[in-house]
């Protein structure tokens, strides 16, 4: 049986055009020109897709989506918009949306995007972020992943810290037999857990010797400025635990939240101990690089106290 689909526009021609191509793609295809009519279609019929416009009058689509959302959740709705700005894209995701056209409607695009929605297989995995969502994500990851460069820059002792960190968080996560999604969230969070140190002064990062209070203080609000920065960018739910909570002692001694075992996000937890082992084996102002076998040594003192004991077994079987 074919696939129905609801048309919300109005602007009659693009609505036209769309039912037109949609049809020739042996889809079932209805079109209203309001938010209202859309809703009494949904509570009348089934439809198996959604395409909506953002821009309407009196109830405009972000508000329809909305509703749909309250008639039926699992609904996938396209949101489509002649000006696809940066914050209607957000919104519109936010609010559930599965993913964004920008007008023109380009009828191949939107098949597109339909087959794919509408693929068994891609239905059955609900958190798959959407292809609109996917490349915003990437486009913020390259830009925080330039800040966090800068910051390495500035402070050369770090050069390649964050890419290390990931590396071996990595290599952990993939001995634990992680979800690849899993792994990928906790790759990004060990590459920028870093990112905060952006709002803590070079003067203090690259102090030769041991900091005083008040220094120490302000290296330690970078795990909550960091986990702040990604926040805002809605895109990065997963990460921004991670970042927020990557200094947690095991024994409940860390920063931010002294949190302590398992209540410490197992991804953080991973983090902690490859950050640790990066940190020390590398020369840092105040001190030369550590050897492997002392870094190691250490770790193995601090487990149960800094570290997860069970992650410290597995450190130490790949390292």
């Amino acid at each position: 049986m074919p696939h129905k689909i609801l048309i919300i526009d109005d602007d009659v021609h693009v609505s036209e055009m769309l039912k037109k191509f949609l049809r020739k793609l042996n889809y079932q295809v209805a079109t209203v020109e309001s938010g209202e009519k859309g809703l009494e279609k949904l509570k009348k019929e089934k439809f198996s897709l959604v395409l909506c416009d953002v821009v309407m009058p009196k109830m405009d689509g972000i508000e329809t989506l909305n509703k749909i959302k309250g008639i039926n959740e699992s609904l996938p709705v396209v949101m489509m918009s002649g000006f696809a700005t940066h914050d209607r894209i957000v919104k519109s995701l936010e609010k559930g949306a599965n993913d964004f056209i920008a007008k023109p409607v380009s009828g191949i695009q939107a098949n597109k995007i339909i087959k794919k929605i509408l693929d068994p297989q891609v239905r059955k995995l609900p958190g798959q972020p959407s292809p609109t969502a996917r490349l915003l994500r990437e486009g913020y990851l390259g830009l925080l992943n330039i800040i966090t460069n800068m910051i390495e820059i500035k402070n050369s002792y770090i050069k390649d810290h964050g890419a290390r960190v990931s590396k071996h968080a990595i290599k952990i996560a993939q001995a634990m037999q992680l979800p690849e999604g899993t792994i990928e969230v906790i790759s990004c969070a060990a590459l920028l857990h870093d990112l905060g140190k952006v709002g803590v002064s070079d003067l203090i990062l690259s102090k030769p010797d041991k900091l005083n209070d008040q220094e120490w203080d302000a290296v330690k609000m970078h795990a909550t400025i960091g986990s702040g920065m990604v926040e805002q960018l809605k895109f990065f739910t997963g990460e921004e635990p991670l970042i927020r909570h990557h200094h947690e002692w095991y024994n409940g001694h860390g920063y931010p939240s002294n949190l302590k075992k398992e209540e410490i996000p197992l991804g953080a937890r991973i983090i902690h101990i490859a950050d640790a082992y990066d940190a020390m084996t590398s020369p840092r102002p105040y001190r030369p690089a550590m050897t492997e076998k002392t870094a190691k040594q250490i770790i193995k003192d601090r487990s149960g106290k800094q570290f997860d004991p069970k992650l410290c077994e597995i450190f130490f079987d790949l390292f």
